[in-house]
């Protein structure tokens, strides 16, 4: 359970606030840009802020793309999926790249880059063919809706690094606020996460956005993209 949801329950338990109000308004859609929202706004210290920023893709190389926030409008992302992939865990979160349009999917698992983890963690991807398995939106017994990542990791969080680079574009002065994705680390005193320097700990919330209509010579399809919870404006939502 993120810090966000965590507060949220908390309050509700306390009696500090109603039902009602510990829990945002929610609409539906088969489609949404995914907002962020740093968990600590006392850490979101940048210019531009990163709190309310959108995750959109930079390029590496064909089909690669790193997940990147930027203060721009953000790309356009389905839960995709038919019920027993629900029932199962096999669904995931994509969007469509390319001309004619075609799949990619949010991933932590590059292939090539299996197991790196650098000092910022473990780099978010959105590749194209990728199945996005691994990846979903939050259940809905669950008070929030966010993206989660599916493993065994007791606790972990989406992080965002401002103004780092990415190799793809080394010869450049390009700098990204990049995604990358943090586990707990174990000791002796339990399980902890530590929010790498430079890096803020961040939630990825579902803001509602129309997934459009396809060419007839698309690769992708729409046709197992659910309904999902998201909210009408992020950026507006009183967390407090």
């Amino acid at each position: 359970m993120t810090h966000l949801s965590t507060t949220l329950v908390a309050l509700c338990l306390l009696g500090v606030t109603s039902a009602a109000e510990c829990i945002p308004k929610y609409s539906s859609s088969n489609g949404f840009q995914l907002v962020v929202n740093v968990t600590d706004r006392t850490k979101d210290t940048y210019t531009p802020p990163v709190h309310g920023s959108f995750v959109q893709l930079a390029h590496v190389g064909p089909p690669y793309n790193r997940a990147v926030a930027s203060t721009s409008s953000g790309s356009v992302f389905y839960q995709n999926g038919t019920f027993s992939d629900i029932a199962n865990q096999r669904i995931g979160i994509l969007t469509d790249i390319g001309t004619p349009p075609f799949p990619a999917g949010v991933t932590y698992q590059f292939p090539e880059q299996q197991n790196q983890t650098d000092e910022k963690g473990k780099p978010i991807h959105v590749n194209g063919g990728a199945s996005g398995g691994g990846t979903r939106l939050t259940r809905l017994y669950e008070p929030l809706s966010y993206l989660t990542i599916l493993s065994d990791v007791v606790e972990s969080t989406f992080v965002v690094c401002p103004n780092s680079t990415i190799p793809y574009y080394a010869r450049t002065n390009y700098r990204f606020n990049v995604v990358n994705w943090v586990q707990a680390t174990r000791d002796s005193t339990g399980s902890h996460i530590v929010i790498p320097e430079g890096c803020v700990a961040v939630n990825l919330v579902p803001q509602c956005a129309t997934l459009n209509d396809l060419p007839e010579n698309a690769f992708s399809s729409h046709d197992f993209a659910q309904e999902v919870r998201c909210y009408d404006d992020v950026a507006g939502m009183d967390w407090n």
